[in-house]
């Protein structure tokens, strides 16, 4: 049995359409999952759907052995966290000690426990010397780490980023994707929604979603060379893994190609 398996998953806001269409997918533990489609696709309800945020109109989804449910939602939450788009829209308390406090509280860790993994994961992604501060004088980067901080702080091994780098600026993006590379380092489960094409090359495997449906899913390196299917989906492939493909396959241009995917995959 896979870590996360989702099963004939199906979701619709209006009852005629789905959003979710059929969804069946594996993920292992500790895999780094890139979710891809254009707006509408269906990648930011598959996320609410994984943390119990929406009930699915048909369909399962298991972590870890555990179905989601009304009985088990609170079980599963403690399994999965989720990074929003927004990182305003994510504090609810005054000051980062706070806000890292909220998701223990919820799960009534004491209070001598709380205070010492408060300190632990703050630390743990660079916000030790922020804890007294308000979000508001926060950087985006910086709320985002808090917003980790709170997920880690709850023992969650799986961590879904939903858009959460598109607000950024150029630095906080990349400080931030770099701890996400440290996070699956440690062996969390990262399941990522993003635009961004090279974002997706980091991951182990690519979803990609079309009209609710999974119109692809494979390891990274396989579905990039698959230029059908980005054009089928309205995406597009990075520069170099795009003159890569159009290159002729014969033995002429290899070196080329094997350097042009060399330099896109670097991780």
């Amino acid at each position: 049995m896979s870590y996360i398996e989702i099963q004939k998953l199906s979701y619709s806001y209006n009852e005629k359409t789905n959003v979710l269409d059929d969804i069946n997918i594996d993920i292992e533990k500790g895999e780094w999952i890139a979710v891809l489609g254009h707006n509408g696709s269906g990648k930011s309800t598959l996320a609410k759907t994984l943390v119990g945020l929406l009930e699915p109109k048909t369909g399962d989804i298991t972590i870890d052995g555990i179905t989601l449910g009304e009985e088990t939602a609170y079980e599963i939450r403690k399994k999965i966290g989720i990074v929003f788009q927004n990182p305003d829209n994510q504090f609810v308390g005054v000051t980062v000690k706070d806000d890292i406090a909220f998701g223990m509280e919820n799960l009534c860790v004491p209070r001598e426990e709380m205070l010492e993994k408060i300190n632990f994961y703050a630390k743990k992604v660079n916000m030790l010397d922020f804890l007294d501060k308000e979000p508001a004088t926060l950087s985006g980067g910086q709320k985002q780490r808090v917003a980790i901080a709170g997920i880690l702080a709850m023992q969650s091994d799986i961590i879904i980023f939903d858009e959460a780098t598109s607000m950024l600026d150029p630095y906080s993006k990349e400080e931030l994707i770099q701890y996400i590379k440290t996070l699956h380092k440690d062996g969390l489960t990262i399941i990522m929604i993003t635009h961004d094409i090279n974002e997706a090359l980091l991951a182990d495997r690519i979803l990609v979603m079309n009209k609710g449906k999974v119109f692809a899913f494979q390891e990274t390196e396989k579905i990039m060379k698959d230029k059908e299917t980005f054009t089928s989906s309205n995406l597009e492939l990075p520069v170099a893994l795009e003159l890569a493909n159009s290159l002729a396959q014969d033995d002429k241009f290899k070196e080329i190609r094997d350097k042009l995917w060399e330099y896109a995959l670097t991780k």
